[in-house]
Protein backbone atom coordinates (compact mmCIF):
# COMPACT_ATOMS: atom_id res chain seq x y z
CA UNK A 1 0.00 0.00 0.00
CA UNK A 2 1.36 3.43 -0.92
CA UNK A 3 2.14 5.39 2.24
CA UNK A 4 0.43 8.54 0.95
CA UNK A 5 -2.95 6.79 0.76
CA UNK A 6 -3.13 6.09 4.51
CA UNK A 7 -1.69 9.21 6.18
CA UNK A 8 -2.98 10.00 9.69
CA UNK A 9 -3.01 13.81 10.11
CA UNK A 10 -2.55 13.49 13.87
CA UNK A 11 0.41 11.10 13.74
CA UNK A 12 3.94 12.15 14.63
CA UNK A 13 7.24 10.27 14.57
CA UNK A 14 8.36 10.08 18.19
CA UNK A 15 9.48 6.46 18.73
CA UNK A 16 13.14 5.96 17.76
CA UNK A 17 12.54 2.24 17.23
CA UNK A 18 9.74 2.95 14.73
CA UNK A 19 11.59 5.59 12.73
CA UNK A 20 12.57 4.29 9.31
CA UNK A 21 15.92 5.28 7.77
CA UNK A 22 16.35 5.48 4.00
CA UNK A 23 16.74 2.08 2.39
CA UNK A 24 18.49 0.84 -0.71
CA UNK A 25 16.03 -0.24 -3.38
CA UNK A 26 15.23 -0.01 -7.08
CA UNK A 27 13.45 2.73 -9.02
CA UNK A 28 10.55 0.37 -9.75
CA UNK A 29 10.12 -0.63 -6.11
CA UNK A 30 10.14 3.01 -5.01
CA UNK A 31 7.41 3.77 -7.56
CA UNK A 32 5.03 1.50 -5.67
CA UNK A 33 5.28 3.67 -2.54
CA UNK A 34 6.09 7.27 -3.49
CA UNK A 35 3.60 10.14 -3.82
CA UNK A 36 5.13 11.12 -7.17
CA UNK A 37 5.87 9.33 -10.43
CA UNK A 38 9.33 7.84 -9.92
CA UNK A 39 11.55 8.13 -12.99
CA UNK A 40 14.70 6.30 -13.95
CA UNK A 41 17.47 7.45 -16.28
CA UNK A 42 17.50 5.61 -19.60
CA UNK A 43 20.35 7.60 -21.17
CA UNK A 44 23.68 7.67 -19.37
CA UNK A 45 27.18 8.65 -20.53
CA UNK A 46 29.07 5.66 -21.91
CA UNK A 47 31.35 5.32 -18.88
CA UNK A 48 28.52 5.65 -16.33
CA UNK A 49 26.13 3.34 -14.54
CA UNK A 50 23.65 3.65 -11.70
CA UNK A 51 25.56 2.67 -8.57
CA UNK A 52 22.86 2.87 -5.89
CA UNK A 53 19.20 3.82 -5.54
CA UNK A 54 17.92 4.84 -2.10
CA UNK A 55 14.31 5.41 -1.07
CA UNK A 56 13.42 7.62 1.87
CA UNK A 57 10.03 6.33 3.07
CA UNK A 58 7.29 8.75 3.99
CA UNK A 59 6.74 9.04 7.73
CA UNK A 60 4.74 11.40 9.94
CA UNK A 61 6.53 14.62 10.87
CA UNK A 62 8.91 14.57 13.79
CA UNK A 63 12.35 13.48 14.88
CA UNK A 64 12.60 11.16 17.89
CA UNK A 65 14.91 12.15 20.72
CA UNK A 66 18.41 10.84 20.08
CA UNK A 67 17.86 10.48 16.34
CA UNK A 68 19.87 12.78 14.08
CA UNK A 69 18.34 14.44 11.04
CA UNK A 70 20.81 12.62 8.80
CA UNK A 71 19.60 9.26 10.14
CA UNK A 72 16.18 9.94 8.63
CA UNK A 73 17.46 11.76 5.57
CA UNK A 74 15.84 14.94 6.90
CA UNK A 75 16.76 18.40 5.77
CA UNK A 76 18.10 20.66 8.54
CA UNK A 77 15.28 23.20 8.07
CA UNK A 78 12.29 20.93 8.67
CA UNK A 79 11.14 17.96 10.72
CA UNK A 80 8.92 16.75 7.91
CA UNK A 81 9.52 13.26 6.54
CA UNK A 82 8.20 13.21 2.95
CA UNK A 83 9.33 10.49 0.58
CA UNK A 84 12.17 10.93 -1.89
CA UNK A 85 14.43 8.89 -4.12
CA UNK A 86 18.17 9.40 -4.48
CA UNK A 87 20.46 7.69 -6.93
CA UNK A 88 24.21 7.83 -7.49
CA UNK A 89 25.45 7.62 -11.08
CA UNK A 90 29.17 6.91 -11.30
CA UNK A 91 31.68 6.85 -14.13
CA UNK A 92 35.44 7.15 -14.59
CA UNK A 93 36.56 9.56 -11.86
CA UNK A 94 33.23 11.36 -11.90
CA UNK A 95 29.79 11.02 -10.35
CA UNK A 96 26.45 12.75 -10.07
CA UNK A 97 23.46 12.52 -7.78
CA UNK A 98 19.83 12.32 -8.87
CA UNK A 99 17.13 13.28 -6.40
CA UNK A 100 13.36 12.99 -6.97
CA UNK A 101 10.39 14.07 -4.85
CA UNK A 102 7.04 15.84 -5.00
CA UNK A 103 7.63 19.61 -4.87
CA UNK A 104 4.76 20.46 -2.55
CA UNK A 105 6.01 23.31 -0.35
CA UNK A 106 4.90 26.06 -2.70
CA UNK A 107 4.92 26.92 -6.42
CA UNK A 108 8.26 25.51 -7.58
CA UNK A 109 10.37 28.67 -7.69
CA UNK A 110 10.21 29.62 -11.40
CA UNK A 111 10.86 25.95 -12.31
CA UNK A 112 14.54 26.27 -11.30
CA UNK A 113 14.39 25.79 -7.52
CA UNK A 114 17.63 23.75 -7.14
CA UNK A 115 19.42 26.13 -9.54
CA UNK A 116 18.23 29.26 -7.73
CA UNK A 117 20.36 32.36 -8.43
CA UNK A 118 21.82 30.90 -11.65
CA UNK A 119 22.20 34.07 -13.77
CA UNK A 120 20.94 32.54 -17.01
CA UNK A 121 19.80 28.90 -16.70
CA UNK A 122 19.83 27.01 -19.98
CA UNK A 123 16.51 25.50 -21.12
CA UNK A 124 16.48 21.91 -22.37
CA UNK A 125 13.62 20.52 -24.47
CA UNK A 126 12.52 17.23 -22.88
CA UNK A 127 9.61 15.97 -24.99
CA UNK A 128 6.54 17.51 -23.32
CA UNK A 129 8.53 19.26 -20.56
CA UNK A 130 11.26 21.87 -20.20
CA UNK A 131 14.38 21.09 -18.17
CA UNK A 132 17.15 23.43 -17.08
CA UNK A 133 20.93 23.47 -16.67
CA UNK A 134 22.68 25.75 -14.20
CA UNK A 135 24.50 25.95 -10.88
CA UNK A 136 22.96 24.35 -7.81
CA UNK A 137 22.73 25.64 -4.24
CA UNK A 138 26.11 24.08 -3.38
CA UNK A 139 27.82 25.79 -6.32
CA UNK A 140 27.97 22.59 -8.39
CA UNK A 141 26.90 22.10 -11.98
CA UNK A 142 23.35 20.85 -11.95
CA UNK A 143 20.14 20.27 -13.84
CA UNK A 144 16.46 19.94 -13.06
CA UNK A 145 13.19 18.83 -14.63
CA UNK A 146 9.57 18.69 -13.49
CA UNK A 147 7.51 15.94 -15.07
CA UNK A 148 4.51 13.86 -13.99
CA UNK A 149 4.43 14.55 -10.25
CA UNK A 150 8.21 14.39 -10.02
CA UNK A 151 10.74 17.09 -9.26
CA UNK A 152 13.98 15.67 -10.68
CA UNK A 153 17.23 17.30 -9.59
CA UNK A 154 20.74 16.44 -10.77
CA UNK A 155 23.98 17.58 -9.11
CA UNK A 156 27.53 16.82 -10.22
CA UNK A 157 29.35 15.58 -7.10
CA UNK A 158 32.72 14.54 -8.53
CA UNK A 159 34.61 15.28 -11.73
CA UNK A 160 32.74 16.95 -14.54
CA UNK A 161 29.98 16.30 -17.08
CA UNK A 162 29.50 18.21 -20.31
CA UNK A 163 26.26 20.11 -20.73
CA UNK A 164 25.21 17.87 -23.60
CA UNK A 165 25.60 14.85 -21.30
CA UNK A 166 23.43 16.48 -18.63
CA UNK A 167 20.86 17.46 -21.25
CA UNK A 168 20.74 13.89 -22.59
CA UNK A 169 20.30 12.62 -19.04
CA UNK A 170 17.30 14.92 -18.52
CA UNK A 171 15.71 13.90 -21.81
CA UNK A 172 16.12 10.22 -20.96
CA UNK A 173 14.18 10.15 -17.69
CA UNK A 174 11.15 7.85 -17.99
CA UNK A 175 8.63 6.42 -15.49
CA UNK A 176 10.17 3.41 -13.76
CA UNK A 177 6.85 1.57 -13.37
CA UNK A 178 3.90 3.31 -15.09
CA UNK A 179 1.34 0.91 -13.65
CA UNK A 180 2.57 1.40 -10.08
CA UNK A 181 2.38 5.17 -10.57
CA UNK A 182 -1.14 5.20 -12.02
CA UNK A 183 -2.72 6.15 -8.70
CA UNK A 184 -0.41 9.17 -8.39
CA UNK A 185 -1.33 10.36 -11.87
CA UNK A 186 -5.04 10.13 -11.06
CA UNK A 187 -4.88 11.75 -7.60
CA UNK A 188 -5.43 15.49 -7.05
CA UNK A 189 -2.29 17.36 -6.09
CA UNK A 190 -3.53 18.32 -2.64
CA UNK A 191 -4.33 14.66 -1.91
CA UNK A 192 -0.66 13.91 -2.56
CA UNK A 193 0.73 16.94 -0.72
CA UNK A 194 2.58 15.75 2.38
CA UNK A 195 2.08 18.96 4.41
CA UNK A 196 -1.66 19.06 3.73
CA UNK A 197 -2.16 15.40 4.61
CA UNK A 198 -0.24 15.63 7.89
CA UNK A 199 -1.50 19.07 8.86
CA UNK A 200 1.93 20.60 9.28
CA UNK A 201 3.58 23.76 7.97
CA UNK A 202 6.32 23.42 5.34
CA UNK A 203 9.47 25.52 5.36
CA UNK A 204 9.35 28.92 3.68
CA UNK A 205 10.90 28.89 0.22
CA UNK A 206 11.03 31.31 -2.72
CA UNK A 207 7.87 31.06 -4.81
CA UNK A 208 9.23 32.75 -7.90
CA UNK A 209 10.65 35.87 -9.48
CA UNK A 210 8.76 38.32 -7.29
CA UNK A 211 9.73 38.15 -3.61
CA UNK A 212 7.04 36.01 -1.97
CA UNK A 213 8.60 33.35 0.20
CA UNK A 214 6.69 32.83 3.45
CA UNK A 215 5.61 29.32 4.45
CA UNK A 216 2.20 28.31 3.17
CA UNK A 217 -0.07 27.52 6.16
CA UNK A 218 -1.01 24.01 5.10
CA UNK A 219 -1.46 23.18 8.79
CA UNK A 220 -4.51 25.50 8.74
CA UNK A 221 -5.95 24.38 5.40
CA UNK A 222 -8.84 22.23 4.30
CA UNK A 223 -9.56 20.78 0.86
CA UNK A 224 -12.54 22.36 -0.86
CA UNK A 225 -14.32 21.91 -4.17
CA UNK A 226 -14.46 24.62 -6.79
CA UNK A 227 -18.25 24.83 -6.49
CA UNK A 228 -18.00 25.23 -2.71
CA UNK A 229 -15.42 27.99 -3.12
CA UNK A 230 -17.66 29.83 -5.52
CA UNK A 231 -20.62 29.57 -3.17
CA UNK A 232 -18.60 30.62 -0.11
CA UNK A 233 -16.71 33.51 -1.69
CA UNK A 234 -19.35 36.09 -0.78
CA UNK A 235 -19.37 34.98 2.86
CA UNK A 236 -15.77 34.62 4.01
CA UNK A 237 -13.51 33.47 1.22
CA UNK A 238 -11.75 35.79 -1.23
CA UNK A 239 -13.20 35.45 -4.72
CA UNK A 240 -11.33 32.64 -6.54
CA UNK A 241 -10.49 32.93 -10.23
CA UNK A 242 -10.18 30.17 -12.82
CA UNK A 243 -8.86 30.02 -16.40
CA UNK A 244 -11.33 30.82 -19.15
CA UNK A 245 -12.62 28.06 -21.40
CA UNK A 246 -11.32 29.68 -24.59
CA UNK A 247 -7.89 30.80 -25.69
CA UNK A 248 -4.71 29.92 -23.79
CA UNK A 249 -6.65 29.21 -20.58
CA UNK A 250 -8.30 26.23 -22.25
CA UNK A 251 -5.01 24.35 -21.85
CA UNK A 252 -5.70 23.92 -18.14
CA UNK A 253 -8.10 21.73 -16.20
CA UNK A 254 -8.97 22.14 -12.52
CA UNK A 255 -7.01 19.82 -10.22
CA UNK A 256 -7.77 20.74 -6.60
CA UNK A 257 -8.11 23.62 -4.14
CA UNK A 258 -7.57 24.52 -0.50
CA UNK A 259 -9.21 27.07 1.73
CA UNK A 260 -7.19 28.81 4.45
CA UNK A 261 -9.94 30.16 6.76
CA UNK A 262 -7.53 31.66 9.31
CA UNK A 263 -5.39 33.27 6.61
CA UNK A 264 -8.44 34.46 4.63
CA UNK A 265 -7.09 32.95 1.41
CA UNK A 266 -7.58 30.18 -1.12
CA UNK A 267 -5.17 28.21 -3.28
CA UNK A 268 -6.18 26.60 -6.58
CA UNK A 269 -4.14 24.28 -8.76
CA UNK A 270 -4.68 23.54 -12.45
CA UNK A 271 -3.02 20.91 -14.60
CA UNK A 272 -2.05 20.97 -18.23
CA UNK A 273 -4.56 18.88 -20.18
CA UNK A 274 -1.87 17.29 -22.34
CA UNK A 275 0.98 16.53 -19.95
CA UNK A 276 -0.92 16.22 -16.68
CA UNK A 277 1.78 18.20 -14.90
CA UNK A 278 0.93 20.78 -12.26
CA UNK A 279 1.71 24.03 -14.01
CA UNK A 280 -0.71 26.74 -12.87
CA UNK A 281 -1.13 27.91 -9.27
CA UNK A 282 -3.52 30.69 -8.26
CA UNK A 283 -3.73 32.31 -4.83
CA UNK A 284 -6.48 34.74 -3.84
CA UNK A 285 -6.00 36.43 -0.47
CA UNK A 286 -7.38 39.31 1.53
CA UNK A 287 -5.02 42.28 1.61
CA UNK A 288 -3.94 41.57 5.19
CA UNK A 289 -3.42 37.83 4.68
CA UNK A 290 0.06 36.30 5.11
CA UNK A 291 -0.50 34.79 1.66
CA UNK A 292 -1.21 38.15 0.03
CA UNK A 293 1.60 39.41 -2.21
CA UNK A 294 3.10 42.77 -1.34
CA UNK A 295 2.25 45.36 -3.99
CA UNK A 296 4.26 46.63 -5.65
CA UNK A 297 6.35 43.48 -5.20
CA UNK A 298 10.08 43.43 -4.63
CA UNK A 299 12.31 41.42 -6.93
CA UNK A 300 13.38 37.98 -5.74
CA UNK A 301 17.09 37.18 -5.84
CA UNK A 302 16.83 35.26 -9.13
CA UNK A 303 17.73 36.99 -12.41
CA UNK A 304 14.90 37.10 -14.95
CA UNK A 305 14.46 38.15 -18.57
CA UNK A 306 11.38 40.24 -17.77
CA UNK A 307 10.02 42.05 -14.74
CA UNK A 308 7.55 44.84 -15.47
CA UNK A 309 4.27 46.45 -14.61
CA UNK A 310 1.71 45.90 -17.34
CA UNK A 311 -1.80 47.17 -17.96
CA UNK A 312 -4.04 44.10 -17.71
CA UNK A 313 -7.46 43.35 -16.28
CA UNK A 314 -8.06 47.11 -16.04
CA UNK A 315 -5.36 47.52 -13.39
CA UNK A 316 -1.62 47.32 -12.77
CA UNK A 317 -0.39 43.73 -12.99
CA UNK A 318 3.17 42.92 -11.99
CA UNK A 319 4.44 40.41 -14.53
CA UNK A 320 7.69 38.43 -14.60
CA UNK A 321 9.22 35.75 -16.81
CA UNK A 322 12.38 33.74 -16.30
CA UNK A 323 12.41 33.58 -20.10
CA UNK A 324 9.63 34.83 -22.35
CA UNK A 325 9.84 31.77 -24.60
CA UNK A 326 10.04 28.93 -22.09
CA UNK A 327 8.87 30.40 -18.76
CA UNK A 328 8.40 30.20 -15.93
CA UNK A 329 5.91 33.12 -15.67
CA UNK A 330 4.03 34.86 -12.89
CA UNK A 331 1.69 37.76 -12.22
CA UNK A 332 0.47 39.61 -9.13
CA UNK A 333 -2.23 42.28 -8.74
CA UNK A 334 -5.06 43.59 -6.58
CA UNK A 335 -8.76 43.87 -7.37
CA UNK A 336 -11.59 44.97 -5.09
CA UNK A 337 -9.66 44.33 -1.89
CA UNK A 338 -8.36 40.91 -2.97
CA UNK A 339 -4.74 40.26 -3.90
CA UNK A 340 -3.97 37.65 -6.53
CA UNK A 341 -0.84 35.74 -7.48
CA UNK A 342 -0.53 33.36 -10.43
CA UNK A 343 2.45 31.14 -11.20
CA UNK A 344 2.92 28.99 -14.31
CA UNK A 345 5.76 26.51 -14.64
CA UNK A 346 8.07 26.27 -17.65
CA UNK A 347 6.16 24.82 -20.59
CA UNK A 348 6.20 24.20 -24.33
CA UNK A 349 2.50 25.04 -24.43
CA UNK A 350 2.85 28.65 -23.33
CA UNK A 351 4.99 31.68 -23.93
CA UNK A 352 4.88 35.09 -22.31
CA UNK A 353 2.07 36.36 -24.52
CA UNK A 354 -0.03 33.23 -23.93
CA UNK A 355 0.49 33.44 -20.17
CA UNK A 356 -0.62 37.06 -20.14
CA UNK A 357 -3.69 35.94 -22.09
CA UNK A 358 -4.40 33.37 -19.36
CA UNK A 359 -4.14 36.07 -16.71
CA UNK A 360 -6.39 38.43 -18.64
CA UNK A 361 -9.00 35.69 -19.09
CA UNK A 362 -9.24 34.54 -15.44
CA UNK A 363 -12.84 34.71 -14.26
CA UNK A 364 -14.88 33.69 -11.18
CA UNK A 365 -15.95 30.04 -11.32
Amino acid sequence: MSEWRVADPTARTTDPDAAQPPRETTFADAAAHANFVVHEPTTLPDDCAVETVTYRPEQPPGRPEGVEAADLGQTPWSEGNPSSVRAVVRGDDRALRVKQFLYDWAPPAASVAPLWRTPAPTPVACDDAVGWLGTDYEDRRGACLQRERAQIEVSVTAGSFADDELAALLRGFAPADPEASRGVREAPFHALNYWVRFGCRPPGVPHGLWDHSGPRPYDESRPVSLSALAAASERYTPQPLVPGDRGAGDAFVFDSALAFPEADAVELLFRDRTTGSDHLWITAAAAGSPLAPALPPAEADQPAETRERIDCRGTNVYYAALTEEHGAWEAQWADDGVRYAVWAGASHGLDGAAFREVVAGLTPP
